[in-house]
């Protein structure tokens, strides 16, 4: 057994088909209680961080993130206490090399939060039109930090049978909420009604979004996307994003 593997795998030869063939599963209740406490607390230190710099900018709204109704923060995965130690878990570990081999690298990460009764929609997209420029698909893992429900809007996913698209297609640009949409049709896909603790693993390909928040909670997801090559920018040479090493011949390299 390689170092950092799970001695019992949560991911079954039935989850391995099915990411090939729809390009996603699920993991219900997959994340340990410390884990899970880890994320949250670092949830609450990250929105802190983000309205100081709000305030400090003028602003109430930075890229797509909107204060008091939807937060997106990303990359900052080695600036709240101990969120390491889940981005570079023995569960990741397993998740990537059931889905990208062994050797990967942490590409992003973000929380993805939708404040009490104010949360906006996301809409219809694939991970990889936010690059916009063909590239190796990567994996992401959009990990529920609350139960998560139809009323607090969870996630949905478009299997890759009902939407018939494997490739990555053309995104435009929202005005109004700058998100970047690749989907107008009318299916609803699949939604992700989970316990907190669970992860929605999906490819880069795989078209998800998700709905407004009408519950008097504020709903919490924690997504880290990792790679199996350095993703580079195609002008530049230069890594985008991230390029953090994580697996390599299957063994975790990190730390």
């Amino acid at each position: 057994m390689a170092s950092g593997q799970l001695a019992t795998s949560p991911i079954t030869a039935a989850h391995r088909r099915q990411f090939r063939e729809e390009g996603y599963f699920i993991l219900e209740r997959a994340i340990s209680d410390e884990h899970l406490g880890i994320i949250a607390d670092s949830c609450s230190h990250l929105i802190d961080l983000m309205h100081y710099e709000m305030d400090r900018l003028g602003t109430d709204h930075i890229h797509i993130s909107h204060r008091g109704q939807r937060y997106h923060i990303a990359k900052k995965y080695d600036q709240a206490p101990r969120l390491d130690e889940f981005v570079f878990s023995d569960l990741m570990a397993e998740i990537c090399r059931a889905t990208i081999g062994d050797t990967a690298y942490l590409f992003y990460d973000q929380y993805v939060v939708k404040s009490a009764e104010k949360g906006i929609k996301f809409s219809w997209h694939q991970d990889s039109g936010y690059l916009g420029f063909s590239h190796r698909p990567y994996v992401t893992c959009w990990c529920a930090v609350d139960d998560m429900t139809l009323e607090n809007g969870t996630a949905f996913v478009m299997p890759f049978s009902t939407i018939g698209i494997r490739s990555l297609v053309e995104h435009i640009r929202d005005p109004e909420t700058g998100d970047k949409v690749g989907y107008f049709g009318k299916e609803e896909g699949v939604a992700a009604i989970v316990p907190a603790g669970s992860v929605v693993v999906f490819s880069s390909l795989t078209f998800h979004r998700s709905g407004a928040n009408t519950t008097n909670k504020m709903r919490r997801a924690y997504v880290t996307q990792y790679s199996s090559e350095v993703i580079n920018d195609p002008d530049t040479g230069r890594p985008i994003h991230l390029a953090v090493p994580f697996l390599k011949g299957g063994e975790i390299v990190y730390g």
